[in-house]
């Protein structure tokens, strides 16, 4: 059961070996009448995290930008909700504006590697749009990702709560993980929101975008993610 949880949570499994692991550990442990406390008692360890932050800057390829488009603000607070990380801005003397992500190790590494892959992705894809219909698409794109990544996160709260124990341990686990992030580097705060509904191409090929993408991370594509770029 331990391997299988400590599987189902490792950073590099993907999400179909994650689920996997955790329906069989939870499978198990209600075979064995086993709670998540148990297991913690029988090795006299409690979790700990490694609290720490990282600056992705929000320009393509990590090139300098000297101002903030929205919707890099919009996708920062998406993958720091997906991933259970704190977002903020913040600045560096080459990169220029940045998104800071705080949290454990863990779920730095994830966050930095899929903010930099949705950032550079939507640049990419917004290129295929001119004009005003451009900022347009970001917009629609970064939002759409929120909602996804929003969407995905209250399931996942759904799923753990029902995953090891009837108590919801599982989800007891990540709550309290969030609170002692909570009070390594403040509450989260979530500043103006932007909610737009336009019937143009832009806004249309947005949406696209932002549906073809997966937010799976491959095994073993971690190595560098820490690095700004």
């Amino acid at each position: 059961i331990k391997k299988l949880l400590s599987m189902a949570t490792h950073e590099r499994s993907n999400e179909q070996e994650a689920e996997t692991a955790m329906r069989m550990a939870s499978k198990l442990m209600e075979q064995h009448g086993i709670e998540a406390a148990d297991l913690e008692a029988s090795t006299g360890k409690r979790t700990v995290y490694a609290w720490t932050s990282v600056l992705i800057p929000i320009g393509e390829q990590a090139r300098p930008m000297s101002w903030k488009p929205m919707w890099t603000g919009f996708l920062g607070m998406g993958v720091g909700t997906f991933t259970d990380c704190r977002v903020v801005w913040a600045t560096d003397a080459k990169y220029g504006y940045c998104i800071k992500f705080e949290g454990d190790e863990g779920d730095i590494e994830y966050a930095a590697w899929l903010f930099k892959r949705l950032r550079d992705y939507g640049y990419a894809e917004s290129k295929s749009v001119t004009g005003r219909h451009r900022d347009t698409f970001c917009k629609a794109y970064a939002i759409r990702l929120c909602d996804r990544m929003t969407t995905l996160r209250r399931e996942r709260d759904v799923a753990m709560k029902a995953a090891v124990t009837s108590a919801g341990t599982a989800l007891m686990v990540v709550q309290t993980k969030l609170a002692l992030r909570d009070a390594e580097f403040g509450k989260q705060g979530h500043g103006r929101s932007s909610r737009f509904k336009f019937a143009s191409d832009g806004f249309t090929q947005g949406r696209a975008a932002a549906a073809r993408v997966t937010l799976n991370r491959p095994i073993g594509s971690s190595g560098q993610s820490l690095r700004l770029s």
